[in-house]
């Protein structure tokens, strides 16, 4: 398959198919958890696809990354520990590490392999994170280890894949999880979430989400980054059991980015963090039109229908 020529087909709806194109397949694998695809693209460099679905280029990756981990971070302000719920290609675990004030970096990934094929294959995105004295990797389901955790986290990132029916991550959106996520943060740490898509004909996703998670947590906040290896927005979210935007005034956060941040971040920076809390009136309809959430008995029920396909 090395030299084939491969495309990548997501089905979004029922009426939008994405194609993806390869110039070479890296890795083709099946877990017992997943199937893994990373490939070479001239378009976007390397591209990690899970299930068929895409989870990030070597393009644009980091305006995702940033975008999910540093508002958190920022928000708490000098976090110490930080737990990384998914992430396997070690690029969250590389923005929390940029932290000075960082002592402890726990990963939880269930799939070994994903991590595996990432730490070899995709070192543009960790960046040696793995490797960093202050991470402990796990690969344990996330929810069980939520269940046994006795100090709290300061932070917690859950980039989990999206909630298809049967997949390794669809219990990981419901508002039991949720609560497991809160009980794991000291009071005013904060949840930082992937969260589905943003665009109008799939928001029902996100805005169940977001349901889910005020059932669990008093102050919860969506917003959306822009990265085009996915065809339109993504929607992240942030959760505490304390006021968020507030805490991202640029007048506290520039300083830390100064201060505490390693190198210069490619698309954040303090204004833009705050910015992106502004929840635009068509999303706030549809939270407030939602008045089912999702539970362990009623988890997400998403059928994302994506697949290979090799042409001659």
């Amino acid at each position: 398959m090395e030299d084939a020529s491969v495309w990548l087909r997501e089905i979004i709806t029922p009426w939008d198919i994405y194609l993806h194109g390869a110039s070479e397949v890296l890795t083709w694998q099946r877990t017992p958890y997943q199937e893994i695809c990373i490939v070479q693209t001239e378009a976007f460099g390397k591209k990690l696809a899970l299930d068929g679905i895409v989870q990030s280029s070597e393009a644009d990756e980091f305006i995702y990354h940033e975008a999910l981990v540093q508002p958190a971070m920022l928000a708490v302000g000098r976090p110490r520990r930080v737990l990384v719920l998914g992430g396997g290609e070690g690029a969250c675990l590389r923005e929390v590490l940029r932290w000075r004030t960082v002592e402890q970096a726990v990963m939880v990934d269930l799939d070994a392999a994903v991590v595996a094929a990432c730490r070899e294959l995709l070192p543009e995105w960790h960046r040696g994170s793995f490797d960093d004295p202050r991470v402990e990797l796990l690969h344990t389901d996330a929810v069980g280890y939520l269940e046994a955790v006795t100090e709290p986290f300061d932070v917690i990132v859950s980039d989990m894949t999206d909630p298809v029916e049967d997949g390794p991550s669809t219990f990981c959106f419901t508002q039991e999880y949720f609560a497991k996520v809160r009980r794991a943060l000291r009071p005013d740490g904060v949840l930082a979430l992937q969260a589905g898509p943003f665009s109008p004909p799939e928001i029902a996703l996100h805005a169940k989400v977001i349901r889910s998670m005020q059932a669990a947590f008093p102050y919860v906040q969506s917003y959306v980054s822009v990265a085009a290896i996915y065809g339109r927005p993504l929607a992240f979210a942030l959760a505490s059991s304390e006021p968020i935007v507030e805490r991202l005034d640029p007048a506290r956060t520039a300083p830390m980015l100064d201060a505490d941040v390693r190198g210069p971040l490619r698309y954040l920076d303090a204004e833009i963090a705050r910015g992106l809390m502004t929840t635009p009136p068509f999303l706030r309809d549809a939270i407030a039109a939602r008045d089912t959430i999702y539970t362990d008995g009623a988890p997400p029920q998403t059928a994302h229908a994506a697949g290979w396909e090799a042409t001659s």
